[in-house]
């Protein structure tokens, strides 16, 4: 069997850095991400077992809307609270009370995520040009059997894996979604309904407000 030629090892070389250029893109966006939503959310903390955010002075943040087209929920603090608190300057300016936002899905289900994770797929599809090129211009047995072992690499660990996470997401499966959006809706109002007669009734006003506002628009 004769050597590879140098093209050949070279365009498998190739093939696999911009494999692991887009997996390391992909991870850089996704810490990017998570520092920004950590960066805003600051010291508060989310509790998931109350669906809440608790302050760096012990209130809480309940859920005041949902946001359906990005599936963001949003959460705020009692105005009465907020507006008294002897930190509230470092904190916020509103007068409604301090809000906090969390995504629903992970990543990469957000429309940033898919963006990013697209660009990653973009990257490791480009992969495929060389090894593709070595394949078609050198016919020898060692270079086609690098070829080949090159882009069965390039599809088994880039852009498979890519393309199929890009696709499970809540825009290609609406029949999925819709349910545990109705279910998760329902979740809310419950809370609210519990928590309204101990800290105000400002949250459901609020996210009574937007659900009408959602019927109508639909």
């Amino acid at each position: 069997m004769d050597a590879p030629g140098i093209f050949t090892v070279l365009a498998a070389a190739y093939g696999l850095f911009l494999v692991a250029v887009a997996w390391g893109f992909d991870l850089m966006a996704k810490q990017t991400a998570n520092r920004t939503m950590s960066n805003q959310a600051g010291t508060f903390r989310y509790l998931e077992e109350h669906d809440a955010w608790q302050c760096p002075e012990d209130q809480w943040l309940w859920p005041s809307s949902f946001d359906p087209e990005n599936r963001v929920m949003r959460y705020r603090a009692n105005p009465t609270v907020c507006n008294t608190c002897p930190v509230k300057d470092a904190c916020t300016v509103s007068h409604h009370g301090r809000e906090v936002t969390r995504q629903l899905d992970p990543w990469p289900h957000s429309d940033s995520g898919r963006f990013h994770r697209g660009i990653a797929l973009g990257v490791a599809a480009m992969a495929y040009l060389l090894p593709l090129c070595s394949m078609i211009t050198n016919h020898s047995l060692s270079e086609i059997l690098i070829s080949v072992g090159t882009l069965i690499v390039i599809t088994g660990l880039g852009v498979y894996p890519l393309a199929r996470h890009l696709w499970n997401t809540p825009s290609n499966a609406p029949k999925i979604v819709a349910p545990e959006m109705s279910n998760r809706e329902a979740e809310l109002s419950a809370q609210i309904d519990r928590f309204s007669s101990k800290y105000g009734n400002s949250t459901r006003t609020r996210y009574g407000s937007d659900r009408r506002k959602e019927k109508e628009a639909s």
